[in-house]
């Protein structure tokens, strides 16, 4: 039968996970014997063994959670156990479970912004989003700013989950009395012991820009498929600025971009373009969403979301595998008699 375990990231190496031989019901004088083994595909990475003279899963090598599984909610490693004379076998499934090793990150450590004097009360700035690698309660819980007379902090949970905050501008500003602000950022964790990190929100205050871009869509949406060439474009966004001038010179960037999106697709300042620039396998990721902000000259900012779902190609040949084989084979075996798997 098939066996499962579930045990955190990060044991050391020589830790054991559990007695395998007790689970499946078999003597352990038996393991060596029927050579029993702990074994993988050839294209995927062995961490555990057995150990044949008390039936220990023994862990091998470094287990990183978010690098094997990055925030999927489960991370399930599958190997197999492998018996002989007679052939058995029995497949092993291990659950890796979430600890608290990431801190929050901010993916600038200054965050910047030009805010004209004659913004009102109640203006939304979006403030970047901080990445934790880690999942669940692990993950980013809250944001908060140091008390300050002009601005409060708004979070707001996001759709498909995460959170993210952004400045509401509570007190008008007055570029005779204070040209700049200075505000320090945290974002936290839910862990135990729970991490934090830090940025530094640099306010700038400017002479009146009436008007903020605006993208012709708040949702962009492609398709592409996973064997598409490198700098081929994607889907081009665009946004408009009443304002003349630099007031009106609209320039476009990844707001906050994921791990798995990072060398994948880039975008064009001037044009909005956005092109394919790393490798993309539908097998590990089927679809992407990421925001992009439009800034006009002097700093007022818009924001639009991009979804691009990935098509699958027929890219991957089926493989067969021999586990193991039992040779030569006696002309008198009777029918059913067990050669290989």
């Amino acid at each position: 039968g098939d066996v499962a375990y579930s045990f955190p990231e990060e044991v050391k190496r020589g830790s054991v996970i559990e007695n395998i031989a007790k689970d499946i019901g078999i003597e352990v004088g038996k393991l060596a014997t029927r050579k029993a083994r702990i074994d993988v595909d050839r294209n995927s990475k062995g961490y555990f063994e057995i150990n044949r003279s008390t039936g220990d899963v023994i862990v091998t090598e470094r287990i990183d959670r978010e690098g094997l599984c990055g925030k999927k909610s489960t991370c399930i490693l599958k190997q197999e156990l492998v018996l002989e004379e007679p052939l058995e076998l029995h497949r092993i499934s291990f659950h890796i479970q979430d600890i608290n090793d990431n801190s929050p990150q901010f993916k600038k450590d200054t965050i910047k912004f030009e805010i004209s004097e004659s913004a009102a009360k109640g203006s939304r700035y979006r403030l970047d989003e901080a990445h934790d690698a880690d999942i669940g309660q692990n993950a980013i819980q809250g944001y908060s700013i140091e008390t300050n007379e002009y601005f409060r902090l708004n979070v707001i949970e996001k759709g498909g989950g995460g959170k993210y905050s952004e400045l509401i501008l509570q007190k008008e500003l007055d570029r005779e009395q204070k040209k700049e602000l200075t505000i320090e950022l945290v974002a936290t964790d839910g862990g135990t012991p729970q991490r934090s990190g830090t940025a530094v929100i640099h306010v700038s205050v400017l002479d009146a820009n009436d008007n903020a871009p605006v993208f012709s869509q708040a949702v962009y949406g492609a398709s592409l498929l996973e064997n598409s060439p490198l700098d081929i474009v994607v889907i081009t966004v665009s946004a408009t600025d009443a304002d003349e001038g630099v007031n009106g010179e609209v320039t476009y960037e990844f707001d906050h971009i994921s791990d798995e999106s990072y060398n994948v697709f880039s975008i064009d300042q001037k044009s909005g373009e956005v092109r394919v620039s790393g490798p993309i396998d539908y097998e590990h990721l089927s679809s992407y969403e990421m925001q992009i902000t439009a800034k006009d000259g002097l700093g007022l900012v818009s924001y639009c979301t991009l979804i691009i779902e990935i098509t699958d190609v027929n890219d991957n040949a089926p493989i067969t595998t021999i586990k193991s084989l039992k040779n030569p084979v006696p002309e008198n075996s009777p029918p059913g008699t067990e050669v290989g798997i």
